[in-house]
């Protein structure tokens, strides 16, 4: 969502090239944050009260009333301070306060969550997992909202799930301790989940401001261009030393005077074009491709000022992206004696324009559509079950020990075994499905249209039998197998994100149930 940010302050040169506001960017992931801050309190609330539901009858209501006041009470102040930062219009100068203040408060509810493991650990092992499996949610839950700032993960996940891994290392049974190890390897994997999603957003975001810019400097072009065409006693000298396109036309709409970068766009030279037709020597297509008369011929013929954009045949068989501006000459009784058009080249400025909508929506690894695509098309598919009363399955895929391939062989062929299973995926599925990389080893699968439990059982199955097939990497064979988790519409939720959250339950659920295998949410 875009939001007007004050002044610009300082400004940073990326790799490519392009600048934005270092301050600006800062203070759009503090605004993320705050912006997924409410459903994050709701998600805290319900979850404190199922915890304290399953664990009353082996911990002491005092304690429990104690931890769920403190949990209520910290998040009634979250939720204050995330009000007021809605309420206020936010410099970009402001945005370290509001940072620190959120983090601040990241971390004291990490705290609460973290003490759970140990007020709320009783001696039954059962209800122990559970706990674990509460923290383990709210952490992994918790990497979505707070990825936009890592220092606020950090200041969550530490103290969230380190206490956990004490408690268990202390019990010091060989079950308790191998659940401490997991405990201490899913703090890491989860670290580098919300550094990857860090990465994620604010190459995003930089992408987004990038495109501002640069439509901002066409803007400004286009401003200058406006006020070179009113010094209409400077006609011919801006004609011979204007960098676009310069064509003159008569009163008949034949050409008399192009210079040299409006031959190079319709492959005429001058003198070949003389006194010939604007028709004949500019071939016009519009976005229909169909064949367009040029704004020459249309300023000629409205005596008026036109403004058009198209797709320009050079006679070399190639095409030109073109913005035309032509202005309408005057003798001194106001009769039209000629046009004169300036024809600008946008073929590169469009294609930069194209490429840079394209990298928002996609995973610039694999290609696939990425989260932000993702979810715009299945709240369309959402809006057309509703209007259909049909439904749709969405597919949570979770790569199996995609780590251990990275530590042992590098990120290079990480990335490869990435690619290579996004074929794979694409290969799986029907032409109206959509596949979606969320980051790291996570991938969607949205089953668009109506789908019944079977249907998703045969995809799921078709997915893990091809993803088991070897991969060349580096000159290696390696095996990799997929988890999967489904939910369905409407039945496992209504919305976006409660069917992305338990769609990935549900994977994680299918990964400690032997991993390899398709696991259907069940509320």
């Amino acid at each position: 969502m875009d939001f007007a940010l004050c002044v610009p302050i300082m400004k940073k040169t990326s790799t490519d090239g392009s600048t934005h506001s270092l301050d600006h960017l800062y203070a759009e992931q503090v605004k993320l944050l705050y912006k997924n801050a409410p459903i994050a309190y709701v998600v805290t609330v319900i979850n404190g009260a199922i915890l304290i539901y399953i664990q009353s009858p082996y911990i002491s209501r005092s304690i429990l009333s104690m931890w769920y006041g403190s949990l209520l009470l910290l998040t009634a102040g979250r939720a204050f301070v995330s009000f007021r930062y809605a309420k206020m219009n936010c410099r970009p100068e402001d945005a370290k306060f509001w940072n620190k203040i959120y983090c601040i408060g990241a971390g004291l509810a990490g705290c609460v969550w973290g003490s759970a493991a140990l007020l709320l650990f009783p001696m039954d092992r059962a209800h122990q997992v559970f706990v674990a499996f509460v923290l383990a949610g709210m952490s992994a839950g918790g990497v979505s909202v707070l990825a936009p700032r890592i220092e606020a993960c950090l200041a969550f996940l530490l103290p969230a799930l380190l206490p956990l891994f004490f408690q268990y290392i202390t019990l010091r049974t060989p079950l308790q301790t191998a659940m401490g190890i997991m405990t201490l390897l899913f703090f890491i994997g989860i670290i580098f989940s919300a550094l990857n999603f860090h990465r994620v957003i604010k190459t995003s975001l930089s992408l987004r401001f990038d495109k501002q810019e640069l439509e901002a400097e066409i803007a400004m072009r286009n401003q200058v261009e406006e006020r070179l065409y009113q010094e209409k006693d400077r006609l011919q000298a801006t004609l011979s030393s204007i960098g676009e396109g310069v064509v003159m036309i008569d009163a008949e709409g034949r050409i008399n005077y192009m210079n040299s970068a409006a031959e190079q766009l319709s492959g005429w030279g001058h003198h070949a074009a003389q006194n010939r037709l604007a028709s004949e020597v500019f071939e016009s297509i519009d976005n229909q491709n169909q064949r367009t008369t040029t704004a020459m011929e249309d300023s000629l013929h409205t005596a008026q000022q036109v403004r058009k954009q198209c797709t320009l045949f050079c006679n070399s068989d190639k095409r030109y992206v073109v913005e035309e501006l032509a202005t309408p000459l005057y003798d001194r009784h106001s009769n039209v004696v000629g046009v004169v058009s300036v024809f600008r080249d946008m073929t590169e400025a469009q294609k930069k324009t194209d490429e840079l909508a394209y990298a928002a929506d996609h995973d610039a690894l694999t290609g696939l559509p990425n989260r932000n695509l993702l979810k715009d098309r299945t709240r369309r598919a959402i809006a057309r079950a509703q209007r259909k009363h049909e439904n749709f399955a969405l597919l949570f895929l979770d790569l199996d020990r995609f780590k251990e391939v990275n530590d042992r062989m590098g990120h290079a062929s990480g990335d490869a075994l990435l690619i290579d299973v996004a074929k794979r995926l694409t290969g799986c599925v029907r032409e109206e499905d959509t596949i979606a990389r969320l980051g790291g080893d996570e991938f969607v699968v949205l089953l668009d249209g109506p789908t019944q439990v079977a249907q998703v059982k045969t995809v799921a199955d078709k997915i893990l039998k091809s993803l088991r097939k070897p991969y060349q990497l580096s000159k290696q064979s390696i095996n990799v197998t997929v988890s999967i988790g489904s939910s369905l519409y409407p039945n496992d939720g209504q919305s976006v994100e409660s069917l992305l959250e338990h769609a990935d339950t549900a994977m994680y659920s299918a990964k400690k149930q032997g991993r390899d295998r398709l696991n259907i949410y069940a509320a």
